[in-house]
């Protein structure tokens, strides 16, 4: 590949790019992914968190490169992996993963074709401008749009150009943990990336060509899937991240349902004409908090959270528990309402007003009533894996005789390890406020009770 141009990144100090994918990055479509930040609004606590899904998508590209180079990939392979990497964020949405979420809920089943899957909705929005947008075809073709997509899905050609781009140790995870650690400012999820890559090897398994590590790699392995770990625990679930997603992710809810707000049904919606996505790539994080959060909407519940987010009025967080400690009676109900196939948003809904009935009896004259559509129950996971739900449980595999071996059988660190990381929590947030620092404890305290007692019978 011809590398024409070098941009100054400060992840991997220069990424290359052709000629080719330089005018691809000057398409509007790309152009918009400045306006994605990559960590929504983590910069509410990671100051330094503005980094956006451009600079990532620039730098999966260059990771892609690398690792196919390592592997010995060439000519249209090499392209056609690089292609893929600088493409696939292309169809995310205002606060990139919160909108996920919100498409999952309202997009209408019936609307989707045989075979397209609600949880991947981003992923069918990608596809589809890759293969509508004009600036896109013009540039790349038909043909190679069409292996680019099929890339980016189920896969074309050696299987190894896959794992490349989709599975536990792809490019994407690879320049996201290194990004995301540098401009929050920690050091959780740095590992060796020239290590891993030195590492790779392919191998012929029983479905053909796969990606492994070399035996002495494990190491390296290690580090990568503990830096992932430390991430997840310290960043992707820091507090006010979690409750940030989670107030976005509510006053789309809203708007939709009680509001009834006309643009945000054309945002989440997916119908899968081009209209949609012409108007869902009109969006970005920008225009939803100035849209939203500005006087056009003023007094819809969906403005009051917009509201909050742009003044920093964040939720609190008024219970946490690891959902195994929860009352015996709720545990089940709990996990099976927040299942990760089917988030149950009826039961949410009357937990939700349960817990509002709950801090109102607890907060009385210390402040204002709470609104119950404003109390939030979430549910979510940190545990050390290797494999991702994303990838479908994909397995990191080594290179081993007679047959290569999972990563989880030749690692005696994960071994040790990995059973004790694994923690399903359970969390309550609510727009309530301290005016005396004095009796916040004792309140939490009476509160913590009371919710235990709401969520006895569930």
């Amino acid at each position: 590949m011809a590398k024409v141009h070098k941009v100054r990144d400060p992840v991997h100090d220069f990424v290359h790019l052709s000629g080719k994918e330089l005018r691809l990055v000057d398409t509007p479509v790309f152009q918009r992914l400045r306006g994605i930040r990559q960590l929504a609004m983590a910069d509410l606590v990671y100051p330094g968190a503005l980094h956006t899904r451009f600079d990532h998508s620039l730098g999966v590209c260059h990771v892609a490169g690398l690792m196919a180079e390592e592997l010995g990939i060439e000519g249209g392979d090499l392209e056609l992996v690089r292609l893929a990497a600088l493409l696939h964020d292309l169809g995310h949405g205002p606060f990139s993963h919160v909108s996920e979420n919100s498409l999952q809920r309202f997009t209408d089943p019936a609307r989707l074709k045989s075979g397209q899957s609600k949880d991947k909705i981003h992923e069918l929005i990608t596809a589809q401008v890759i293969h509508h947008d004009k600036d896109v075809q013009d540039l790349l073709g038909g043909e190679t749009c069409r292996l680019v997509t099929k890339l980016l899905a189920d896969g074309y050609g050696d299987p190894v150009l896959k794992s490349i781009v989709s599975g536990p140790l792809d490019a994407d995870k690879q320049d996201y943990l290194l990004r995301d650690s540098r401009y929050a400012g920690v050091r959780y999820g740095l590992y060796d990336i020239h290590q891993l890559h030195r590492s790779l090897k392919v191998g012929d398994g029983d479905g053909g060509r796969e990606l492994r590590i070399a035996a002495d790699g494990v190491p390296a392995v290690e580090q990568f899937v503990m830096a992932k770990y430390y991430m997840f625990a310290n960043v992707y679930r820091h507090k006010v991240r979690l409750v940030t997603d989670q107030m976005i992710s509510r006053a789309i809810a809203l708007g939709v349902e009680s509001d009834r707000i006309d643009d945000l049904n054309a945002i989440y919606r997916y119908d899968g004409t081009d209209n949609f996505v012409a108007n869902y790539m009109r969006w970005d994080d920008a225009r939803f908090l100035v849209e939203f959060g500005g006087q056009r909407y003023d007094g819809k519940l969906c403005h009051q959270l917009v509201r909050r987010l742009r003044e920093r009025r964040l939720f609190k967080r008024v219970f946490r528990e690891p959902v195994r400690l929860l009352p015996e009676v709720a545990r089940e109900p709990v996990a099976e309402m927040f299942s990760s196939s089917s988030l149950d948003h009826a039961a949410v809904l009357r937990v939700e007003a349960a817990l509002a009935e709950a801090i109102n009896e607890v907060i009385k004259d210390a402040m204002a009533q709470v609104d119950p559509r404003f109390v939030i129950a979430h549910s979510y996971t940190v545990k050390l894996d290797s494999k991702t739900a994303k990838n479908d449980g994909a397995n990191i595999l080594v290179e081993s005789r007679p047959t290569a071996r999972e990563f989880e059988t030749m690692s005696p660190l994960f071994q040790a390890i990995s059973k004790g990381f694994n923690e399903r929590y359970f969390e309550v947030y609510a727009p309530v406020a301290w005016p005396d620092p004095a009796k916040k404890k004792p309140l939490l305290a009476e509160l913590d009770g009371k919710i235990r007692d709401r969520l006895g019978p569930v």
